[in-house]
Formats: structure tokens, C-alpha cells, sequence
């Protein structure tokens, strides 16, 4: 007998099956269309989970082969599954709050706002503040900035400040002026103005800077209140899908909090959270090291990174504060304002360069999008970095040369798609047709090289980022306006909008190595729905539903 070669065979096989069989997931999901968002963007049917991360993508067959005792199994039936959908720039802290406060978004006259305030202010008690907004004045009746007395008379003796939609103006009732001090004597703040009367009279609307004028006088909300709304905001972008959250501009106390919920394991969601503008000392020497104290690589297993600076250069255009060279077609004299100087952006943007951080820059009009570029480019020269990843922050109205020069400094346009689609219906009137042409100009940054991160820059806008992907195919609203689209030849492709809320918004955050895409060894971020919207007709993407959003391989939304 010679037994020895049997055992060295058996040996041999027993080895050759172990390597065949792999570790068992956590999570397998069977039988869906996987779009990879790879360089190819391939299509693949199953994966496969293991420690937060994909450990395998392609088949069915070989994906079975990580299912074990403990495994959870979700069997699909062709849903489409995306990497996990990141927002590129959004407020959560604003959401909270504006899923807390009144709610003005759904009046389409000021008569509605003043018996909304009206009806509220009977509810409420003698003095209490009425803290709330999203209140458009271009889809008003009156299509005209609001005047006080009417919303001072239904609320008296109750403080009224209520936030445009688009953030950076307000409207506040006589009560509210008279305690923060506001009368027709106030000078306008540095980067701010109060609207008045044709007799000087303070009209309650106040524009960017001047907004803090009454803000500043707002009750202190302590921190389970802060919390529990900032949780409430992040389950509800849950439930839209979302997976990864660009936080514009935020402060240590906010970034202690995240990570105190990472510590505990109740953060359902990734944050890249900007340091806000208002945190940065003013003292220009402290600067450097006060970003390298606050800068955060990674925590948590990429669930919090803190690498740039966010910063607020000029106004928005439906207040007419967006700065350009010359006037506004329909306000001749004004050419919109800058909130802090270039030099100024140039100073932070240099400490920024020297503690490995970036900067995100507010610009929206030509003249604060070119003078932010000539800003970072003074900074550049003395801290030159070929992988800055600066970036402008919406972007919306450029000319040609200053794509250029987006392309020659490397700066990424962070761009929102339906701020486009809300803000058609006025931009002509606001800017004449020769500057609307390179407004929200996709297809010219994308032909140009440029990778464009999108985000919604909600409470701005919709939370779900499936109105962003269609508005970014379409250039359309919601009723199908304009037929064709506007300026329709700076469209994105469907496989381009899914991109910009994957992979191009992972890239904008330094994280395309681990996030944005699904394969092998990143971590396992996804979101299923109930369509394939890389087929359907686009106004069907408005009607698609998420059917699970999982992170970091567990479920923290599922449809009911």
C-alpha cells in the first residue's frame, strides 16, 4: 500500500476548496441591475458585503457563494441599484429647522403668508418669536418683495422672521425691526441691505448680511433640541435615498456632535461637513493653525471628514444679490453685492493651502464667480497644489473665459440642477438674455473637463436627488416647462446626472477612492429603486421611489 499519495491529494483538494470558498457576507443582494458607476460604467446583477465594504460584484452565481448561516439575503426582481446617492452641498441643520418652523412654501400670495403668520401668532404666546420661511416671491400673485405692515398687524406683539427660500434674505414684521433697533436711520451692514420704502422706511425685507441684524437675537435652542432636529433631517434624507451629505458650513460644536453620534453608532448617514465661514477667526495668523486643529481626515470609517473651508462671497439672484459688472436688466443700479473682499478669500484660501484643506466659495453672479477664481489663483501662486480640489459653490452664471479659467486653476464647479429649473422662469428678466446664456452651464463645464458634484442645496430645494437628475436631463419643471428644455444644449446625460450624485460628488470631496462607485474593496453604500431611470422616459424619474437606502452595508430606510 501507498497511502501517501492519496493523503497529499485529499490535502491538496481540501486546500484548493478552501480557497474556493470565501469568508460568508454579511449581505448578499441577488438578481437587481447593479450599476457600478466604474470607469465603464458596467451593469452587473448581484453583490456581496463583508465589513461595511463590497467584497464582490458580478453574478449571481458567484455571488451565492458568500452566503452563509448568518448571512441576510435580499432577493430582488431587477430593481436598479446605484451606489449610494450623495448630496454635494445641503444644510441639515436648516432642514431641521425648517421641518420644525413654520412652513411658508406652499403660499402663492402674500395674502396667504400674512394668514398663515396670522393663525399662527393666535397659537402662540404674547412675545414669542415666529421663526420659519421658504417663501418664494417670484410665484406670488404680486411677484413683488413683500412690505411689513400687513404681517405687523396680524402679529403685534410676536417677533416674525421668516427666511427666503433661497437663504440669504428675510422677511421680518415691525416687532422684530423695533427690537433688534432696525428704523430708517440704520445704515446697511457691511455685505447686507435693508430694503426701503420710496420714503426710507425699512420695508422688513433684509438681504444677506443684514439678515443677522434680527437672527442674532434669536432665543438660544439648546443641544437635545439641536440634536434631535439635525436626526430628524438626516432620517428624512434617508428615506430619499441619500447616503452621503456635503454639509455647507458648519462650526466645532456642530463637528463634536457628529462625533459623538458616530461614537454611539446613530449616524445613519456620511457627512463631509465644511467649516463655515463664521467660525474662522478673524485674526488672519491664527488661521493656519486653527484649520489644522478642525481638519478631519477620516472618522469613524469615512462616516465624518472635515477638509475644507466653505465660504460666502456674493448674494443669490432671486433677491437680486448675486454681484455681476453690470446692472440687473430689471433693477437698473444695482449689480448685487459681496458679503467679505477677494483678498479675504485669498488669505483664507492660502491657510487653507498650507493645512491641506480646501475651500468651497458661495458665487453665483459673474463678478463673484471671476473674482473668486482670481482669488484662489493669487493664492495658488504662492501655495501651489496641483489636487486642491477647490471649489465654487453653485456656480450658476459664467461667461466662457471664465470657464477657462475654472479649467486652468482646477477649480471644480459644485453645481446644484434644480436651482436651474426654479430659477428659469426669472433669470432672463433678472439678467437679460446675453448673461442667461452661459447660466447653469453643464454641458460647457463637462465639455471643458470638468467633473460637476451636484446637490440640491436643500431646504433650498427638494431633498430627493431624483428631482436633481431630472432636472439636469431635462431643464425642465415638474409640468414638463419649457417644452424642450431651457438652453437644452447644456443638458447632462442621464449616466453624467447619476455621476454628479455618485462618483463626481465623491471626487469633490477627496473620497472617489472609497466612495461614489460599486466595487470591490469600497464601502458598501446603496440605493435601490423601484425604476430603471437609465431607461425610462425622463418624467418618469419624478415618480420613482427608493426602495432601500443601506449604509455602510446596513438598511436605514426601507419602503413599507
Amino acid at each position: 500500500m501507498k497511502p501517501q499519495p492519496i493523503i497529499v491529494l485529499v490535502t491538496f483538494a481540501l486546500a484548493v476548496l478552501s480557497s474556493c470558498t470565501p469568508e460568508p457576507a454579511d449581505l448578499v443582494i441577488l438578481s437587481g441591475k447593479i450599476v457600478t458607476v466604474d470607469n465603464d460604467f458596467s451593469i452587473h446583477e448581484a453583490v456581496a458585503i463583508n465589513d461595511e465594504v463590497f467584497v464582490f460584484v458580478g453574478k449571481n452565481k458567484g455571488a451565492q457563494r458568500f452566503i452563509g448561516d448568518q448571512t441576510k439575503v435580499m432577493e430582488l426582481k431587477g430593481e436598479l441599484v446605484l451606489p449610494g446617492l450623495i448630496d454635494a452641498h445641503a444644510h441639515l441643520h436648516s432642514l431641521g429647522d425648517k421641518l420644525a418652523n413654520l412652513n411658508i412654501s406652499d403660499c402663492r400670495s402674500f395674502s396667504d403668508v400674512v394668514k398663515k403668520v396670522g393663525d399662527h401668532a393666535q397659537k402662540s404666546k404674547a412675545s414669542e418669536w415666529i421663526i420659519g420661511g421658504r417663501w418664494d416671491h417670484t410665484r406670488w400673485e404680486e411677484n413683488a418683495f413683500p412690505v411689513h405692515q400687513a404681517i405687523s398687524e396680524v402679529s403685534p406683539n410676536n417677533p416674525v422672521y421668516l427666511s427666503r427660500v433661497d437663504g440669504n434674505s428675510a422677511f421680518v414684521n415691525a416687532r422684530a425691526m423695533e427690537l433688534a433697533g432696525i428704523d430708517r436711520n440704520s445704515p446697511d451692514p457691511v455685505g447686507g441691505k435693508i430694503i426701503r420704502d420710496d420714503l426710507g422706511d425699512p420695508t422688513g425685507v433684509l438681504i444677506n448680511r443684514a439678515m443677522n441684524l434680527v437672527k442674532d437675537l434669536f432665543p438660544p435652542v439648546d443641544e437635545k433640541m439641536i440634536q434631535d432636529r439635525f436626526l430628524k433631517a438626516v432620517q428624512y434624507c434617508n428615506r430619499y435615498g441619500l447616503t452621503g451629505i456635503h454639509e455647507a458650513g458648519v462650526g466645532p460644536s456642530e463637528i463634536a456632535m457628529y462625533k459623538k453620534l458616530i461614537d454611539h453608532g446613530e449616524l445613519p448617514i456620511r457627512l463631509y461637513a465644511m467649516l463655515g465661514e463664521q467660525e474662522v477667526p478673524v485674526l488672519d495668523l491664527e488661521l493656519e493653525s486653527y484649520f489644522k486643529k478642525q481638519r478631519i481626515e477620516n472618522y469613524g470609517n469615512h462616516r465624518l471628514a472635515v477638509k475644507s473651508i466653505k465660504l460666502f462671497f456674493d448674494g443669490a439672484l432671486g433677491s437680486r444679490g448675486a454681484a455681476f459688472y453690470e446692472p440687473y436688466a430689471d433693477d437698473p443700479g444695482n449689480i448685487g453685492l459681496l458679503r467679505i473682499t477677494p483678498e479675504y478669500i485669498t488669505k483664507v484660501s492660502q491657510a487653507a493651502l498650507a493645512a491641506n484643506m480646501g475651500v468651497n466659495t458661495h458665487c453665483i453672479g459673474i463678478r463673484g464667480n471671476r473674482l473668486c477664481l482670481e482669488a484662489y489663483q493669487n493664492a495658488l501662486v504662492d501655495y501651489p497644489d496641483a489636487d486642491h480640489r477647490f471649489r465654487i459653490e453653485h456656480a450658476q452664471i459664467v461667461r466662457p473665459e471664465d470657464i477657462d479659467l475654472f479649467t486652468e486653476l482646477s477649480v471644480i464647479p459644485a453645481m446644484q440642477p434644480t436651482h436651474c429649473t426654479s430659477d428659469m422662469r426669472f433669470i432672463e428678466e433678472r439678467t437679460g438674455d446675453n448673461r442667461a446664456t452661459y447660466s447653469y452651464a453643464w454641458r460647457s463645464f463637462i465639455d471643458a473637463g470638468h467633473v460637476i458634484p451636484c446637490g440640491s442645496d436643500f431646504p433650498v430645494e427638494s431633498v430627493n436627488p431624483l428631482y436633481g437628475i431630472y432636472a439636469a436631463v431635462t431643464r425642465q419643471d415638474q409640468d414638463g416647462w419649457p417644452e424642450g428644455g431651457w438652453h437644452p444644449e447644456q443638458r447632462m446625460t442621464i449616466k453624467e446626472a447619476i455621476k454628479g450624485f455618485t462618483i463626481w460628488a465623491a471626487y469633490g470631496a477627496w473620497q472617489e477612492d472609497v466612495l461614489g462607485s460599486i466595487e470591490k474593496g469600497k464601502l458598501a453604500d446603496l440605493t435601490i429603486l423601484n425604476k430603471d431611470i437609465l431607461t425610462i422616459n425622463p418624467p418618469e424619474i419624478l415618480t420613482t421611489k427608493v426602495v432601500t437606502t443601506i449604509v455602510a452595508g446596513q438598511i436605514v430606510y426601507h419602503q413599507q
